[in-house]
């Protein structure tokens, strides 16, 4: 991987490419969205693997911020690419190479879930899933899943096709608020055979909630995205105000490691972004509803990130705040 220095270069080499893209159309056409995500993966910004990881945090506040300026949902495709190539590197997976030159997203969430969604039986070279998986987000745009399940005590991970096939059955598209470009579909799973040379991983039941790392991903985001509001908001006393208050919150997330803190600045994030977007439509007018504008773009893609991985601790944050 590159120097920081280099990769901020390559970032803005990609950014370049990707103004000849209608913004708002990357939303709703998950089309336009694969070619925008194509060229971003063509320029291998998703391969953070090999960086130390005391710098990791720092390359991928890059990578967002650059993204989120294009495209939220190219930013949460980002999420999905990098949670799936971290879970290969850590593990080991011995196919690893062959799958770093796939785009590949993820079906793992439920495993955080404290009860059996996707079960599995073992049979002569692998495994027959059976389940519903939810929220595949990149359908048609990532062309392999890393899915979750689980089979005699133990939970797996392991990769497959992203596609339509025996025992594969993938839905239609959900229509939602924000993000349609994301092509987002739940999966029936119906003795869906797969190998065991595909499996990435195996751990006792739980290992997953247990072991997940405090993750700044989300943080991120949410900072991008105020960090893009303020480059369309043209008052400059709002401007400085706003660029004080989210780089405090910057430093706080970038040096805690601590699961409860990590939380509350989350919740801090999400209201001040959201302010922030705010403050900034009402002092551009009108005119900050069209489709033309990112102000409008932001303002939805507020609420799909802070939607995104939430427990139950953060909704308490969240309802502790509002009631005070």
């Amino acid at each position: 991987m590159k120097d920081l220095n280099t990769y901020k270069e390559t970032l803005q080499d990609v950014y370049h490419q990707l103004q000849k893209f209608d913004f708002d159309t990357l939303d709703h056409d998950y089309l336009e969205l694969k070619k925008a995500f194509d060229i971003a993966y063509d320029f291998r910004i998703f391969d953070l693997n090999n960086i130390e990881k005391e710098k990791i945090d720092l390359y991928k506040y890059e990578l967002f911020k650059t993204l989120t300026m294009i495209s939220g949902n190219l930013s949460f495709l980002a999420i999905q690419i990098l949670a799936a190539n971290s879970i290969m590197n850590k593990n080991s997976f011995h196919k690893e190479s062959f799958y770093l030159n796939k785009k590949c997203g993820i079906a793992i969430n439920h495993l955080r879930v404290p009860k059996t969604i996707v079960s599995a039986i073992k049979v002569d070279g692998g495994y027959k899933l059976n389940g519903l998986l939810t929220w595949a987000s990149g359908y048609k745009i990532f062309d392999t899943l890393l899915i979750g399940f689980h089979c005699d005590n133990l939970e797996y991970e392991v990769m497959a096709d992203f596609r339509n096939q025996d025992g594969f059955d993938i839905g239609i598209a959900s229509k939602t608020f924000v993000g349609n470009g994301l092509n987002t579909v739940n999966i029936e799973l119906n003795n869906f055979f797969v190998s065991d040379k595909n499996i990435v991983s195996s751990k006792i039941i739980g290992n997953y909630t247990r072991a997940k790392a405090i993750s700044k991903t989300i943080h991120l985001c949410l900072y991008a995205l105020g960090h893009s509001a303020i480059a369309n908001t043209e008052d400059k006393e709002v401007k400085e105000y706003a660029r004080d208050k989210l780089d405090i919150l910057k430093k706080d997330f970038l040096n805690s490691n601590d699961p409860d803190e990590m939380d509350i600045i989350r919740i801090k994030l999400f209201e001040l972004v959201q302010n922030i977007i705010t403050t900034a439509i009402v002092l551009y007018g009108g005119k900050s509803i069209l489709s033309s504008e990112n102000l409008q773009r932001f303002y939805r893609e507020i609420i799909m990130f802070n939607a995104n991985g939430l427990n139950n601790d953060l909704k308490e944050i969240c309802k502790s705040n509002f009631l005070k």
